[in-house]
């Protein structure tokens, strides 16, 4: 650790140096004259050349200012290499920036073939990330050799060591892998897609396999080239063998309740599932992700997402409304009035009623039914028609406040119940 201290502080003194100090201040000019010109110019306003014809270039302009801010670094390296003959660091510069505008120009060509909440993804959790690390190893090497920085040993595990290289090679190389794996592991399966013409369900089941196996060959191939010991790798692998086995089993089956949901298609992002809420009737919810380990689902009524494992949908049966099916729901309101009225009449009413709240559907017409006679009143039902299931709680309280204002309006009585109690008088053996 205190060659370590040694080497930062050796390149803090690196940045003290006049060459480096002139450098970073003709860097700075160039900065404060690409303000001045992007204030002037205003090029992300003005309307491009064949803008109309190519919606592409919209999406480019972003980068006309990057470009600008790239040409005065350029200028101000050249300045420096011609008037001092050191400019290594101004040139670093330029060509790291460069390829911060390559990377920027690649996610945009990118949003030409995937959503932009993907390409928004990987930029944040890859390329971002990758460019620091990049920005960082090559700065340090402008001062000093990145190689002897990387060898130091900084862990000591019994006869072996891990060095600062193998430790950020097991660290970051692993997050990338992770990370990384998915863009290449969607490609291959659309691919796979195209050739043998396979479902969407398939597709996503074969790109989150490829993707597991993209990461499993990259981790032994990172654990390979740091230099981690055969035998450690060997007892971590017996290891997780025994935890799937005990602890791990419901993690596992949760992951092969994933893939096969995944094969089989019976849940499907964007379809709506009635699941029990605790004693308060069923929920629709919204699917909005099925993953390896669970599913998640949007609950509408309280806007919160649910995280609900997957071995739950081969346990439990729930209802599912496809959205590649039609998503129309049968709701229902039950509903009581006294024997006095006809129940004509009143089912009468309760249909009109329907009909007349809206986003409930004409066809199939809403139904009024005589369910049973009790003690106090006759128990009907209105059963309608709705188009999206994540509204059948809402549109059933509007129902409801409808029939209560109608029922009110037309002096149909909804009864309490009554009960009469008879004391009999004389009861044998009563007073004996």
């Amino acid at each position: 650790m205190n060659q370590l201290l040694y080497f930062v502080l050796d390149l803090l003194a690196d940045f003290t140096r006049v060459a480096v100090l002139r450098q970073f201040g003709a860097m700075g000019l160039a900065f404060g004259l690409w303000f001045i010109l992007k204030s002037q110019l205003k090029l992300e306003r003005r309307r491009w050349l064949g803008e109309g014809r190519w919606p592409f270039l919209k999406r480019l302009k972003p980068l006309a200012n990057a470009a600008l801010l790239w040409l005065c670094f350029a200028l101000a390296a050249a300045w420096l290499l011609a008037a001092t003959g050191v400019a290594d660091l101004a040139r670093y510069l330029v060509r790291f920036y460069a390829l911060c505008m390559l990377s920027r120009l690649g996610l945009i060509l990118l949003l030409n073939y995937l959503p932009a909440k993907v390409v928004q993804r990987e930029d944040l959790q890859l390329v971002r990330p990758l460019l620091v690390v990049i920005g960082v190893t090559r700065l340090y090497s402008q001062f000093a050799d990145l190689n002897e920085l990387l060898a130091i040993q900084v862990i000591a595990l019994g006869k072996d060591s891990l060095s600062l290289g193998a430790l950020l090679l097991l660290s970051l190389g692993t997050y990338f892998v992770i990370v990384g794996s998915e863009l290449p592991a969607m490609g291959i399966a659309a691919l796979i897609r195209r050739v043998f013409t396979i479902s969407m369900p398939a597709y996503r089941a074969i790109s989150m396999l490829i993707r597991y196996l993209l990461v499993a060959v990259g981790f032994l191939l990172i654990l390979a080239n740091a230099g981690v010991n055969q035998a450690l790798i060997a007892a971590v692998g017996g290891g997780l063998s025994v935890g799937l086995g005990f602890g791990l089993k419901e993690i596992f089956s949760n992951f092969i309740s994933g893939l096969w949901l995944l094969l089989e298609g019976a849940v499907r992002p964007g379809d709506v599932l009635l699941l029990e809420s605790g004693g308060n009737g069923e929920d629709p919810c919204e699917v909005l992700e099925l993953g390896m380990r669970a599913t998640v689902l949007w609950r509408d009524r309280d806007n919160v997402e649910l995280v609900v494992p997957n071995q739950t949908f081969f346990t439990q049966s729930m209802v599912t409304y496809s959205g590649l099916r039609d998503r129309y729901r049968r709701g229902q309101v039950v509903v009581q009035a006294a024997y006095r009225h006809s129940p004509r009449i009143v089912i009468a009413l309760l249909e009109d009623t329907a009909r007349s709240v809206p986003r409930i559907l004409a066809h199939p017409a809403p139904k009024g039914l005589l369910l049973g006679y009790g003690d106090s009143a006759i128990t009907y039902a209105i059963r309608y028609w709705i188009e999206n299931p994540m509204d059948g709680i809402g549109l059933a309280s509007e129902v409801g406040i409808a029939i209560w204002e109608v029922f009110e309006r037309e002096e149909i009585e909804i009864p309490y119940p009554q009960y009469v109690w008879h004391q009999a008088e004389d009861v044998p053996g009563k007073n004996a």
